[in-house]
């Protein structure tokens, strides 16, 4: 007998393993400025999910990403889900325990990165819900974002990506500040319970969780501290109060936060305006509208601030944008959607650094974007 079929007749006799659903995406894009560079950035991610006999739920997800400056970063994420809830081993949310027990919004989001507003560690994450009541908990390992760990600098130090200027005593490649120190293992966790519209809640970080943005700013839970908070859900209106406790005896906490939100919607227009006691009676009013034949209009007005506005027509495939932003900066762009693939030509205006998140001065400039996801 041929030995190609006596091979193939003895495999199909074995057992065969159970193989989970596996996705394979990701994108490229590649953005050429006039300045005269180039601008590509990279995504390949696979993600699988399985349900077990038991009737839980395994998932896992891998992440690749890299960009022009060959700043490669692998991450990967796997859950467990059933009954008892969900816990994730990988790539977590910095502050996810946290900030599912400050219900009162006392604290803002952990942020990292220059150009997000969340921030990702490696750690172990648990949350889970039963008759109104959710208990998370969280482990942060010694990583911060993108798993990057940093060290302590000193002294003026330019920003990577920086076009002009000097951010004093900002180093962030990774994101660490002078006078602070790495990324520490810290623990955190949230408990809420609702009931006829109302939540309270509770939070708490321990004392290590100081990183690697600890010396710049306090946003977010980059130092030891507890929060307590109450919200209540009157139809439109949403009315809260939060109280921040800061653990280190040297520092004053901040008072209490109480704040306010009322949304309306009618037809196409929407207005959600919304005042809170901090910092001074601060105040935010946002409005869209959806216009007939393609056309909406978005605008934010803030204490203290150029009121913003955006324009958007689309036709097609084809979607017109201009935006001026709350620091006179006017942005324009033009995008041609071809399914899997986006073509875009626009123009970027200067942008004023930041130190709250190691972010230099940018340069207003022309591009051509091409971006391709699978």
């Amino acid at each position: 007998m041929n030995k190609t079929l006596i091979a193939l007749a003895i495999t199909a006799t074995l057992p065969v393993a159970a193989v989970a659903d596996v996705t394979i995406s990701g994108t490229l894009s590649s953005k050429y400025k006039n300045t005269g560079t180039i601008d590509t950035d990279s995504m390949l991610r696979v993600d699988s999910s399985e349900v077990l006999a038991n009737g839980m739920t395994a998932t896992a997800g891998f992440k690749i990403t890299a960009d022009t400056d060959d700043d490669t970063e692998n991450s990967g994420t796997a859950t467990l889900s059933g009954d008892f809830g969900s816990l994730t081993v990988g790539e977590i949310d910095a502050d996810g325990a946290f900030q599912a027990g400050d219900v009162g919004g006392a604290v803002p989001d952990t942020t990292e990165s220059t150009d997000s507003t969340a921030s990702t560690v490696y750690g172990v994450h648990f949350s889970g819900s039963v008759a109104g009541l959710t208990v998370s908990a969280q482990v942060n390992a010694k990583s911060g974002a993108s798993g990057s760990t940093g060290a302590a600098s000193t002294g003026t130090t330019q920003v990577i990506g920086q076009t002009s200027g000097t951010v004093a005593g900002t180093l962030y490649s990774p994101a660490v500040a002078a006078g602070a120190s790495a990324v520490t293992k810290s623990t955190q966790f949230g408990v809420s319970y609702e009931v006829n519209g109302l939540t309270v809640g509770y939070a708490y970080a321990s004392d290590d969780a100081t990183d690697a943005n600890d010396g710049i700013t306090t946003n977010g839970v980059h130092e030891g501290q507890s929060v307590a908070g109450a919200s209540y859900a009157m139809g439109d209106l949403v009315v809260s109060v939060g109280k921040q406790n800061l653990k280190d005896g040297g520092k004053t906490s901040a008072d209490a936060l109480v704040s306010a939100t009322y949304t309306i919607t009618a037809d196409a227009l929407t207005i959600v305006a919304q005042a809170d006691n901090a910092p001074s009676g601060d105040y935010q009013l946002n409005m869209s509208y959806a216009l007939a034949g393609g056309f909406s209009v978005a605008t934010e007005v803030d204490k203290g601030k150029t009121t913003s506005l955006t324009g958007t027509y689309t036709e097609g495939d084809m979607t017109f944008t201009v935006a001026r932003q709350d620091d006179n900066t006017t942005d324009a762009s033009v995008a041609l959607d071809y399914g899997n693939a986006d073509l875009t030509v626009g123009r970027v205006g200067a942008r004023a650094g930041s130190t709250s998140v190691g972010r230099g001065d940018a340069a207003e400039y022309s591009h051509v974007t091409y971006k391709v996801a699978f």
